[in-house]
């Protein structure tokens, strides 16, 4: 799930390949409030799951989201 969270940070929202990583914070990869909110779209439309702006906020670090949209996949 993480090289799909990847694939859409860095083509999606152009972040730069190697500042994403597991242990990187939102703030280290750019993940600012409003970029959440974008992402929280893509993963609907892409993953058809539903993870809410405010859920990914919580999340310190690209490796939780990704266990996140994982965990939502599953479900």
């Amino acid at each position: 799930m993480f090289d799909q969270l990847k694939a859409i940070l860095v083509e999606d929202l152009q972040m730069r390949t190697e500042d994403v990583v597991a242990t990187a914070d939102r703030a280290e990869v750019g993940l600012d409030s409003l970029t959440v909110v974008e992402l929280s779209a893509l993963l609907s439309q892409r993953l058809d799951i539903q993870v809410s702006d405010y859920e990914l906020l919580e999340l310190a670090t690209v490796g939780d989201i990704a266990d996140l949209v994982a965990e939502r996949c599953r479900a």
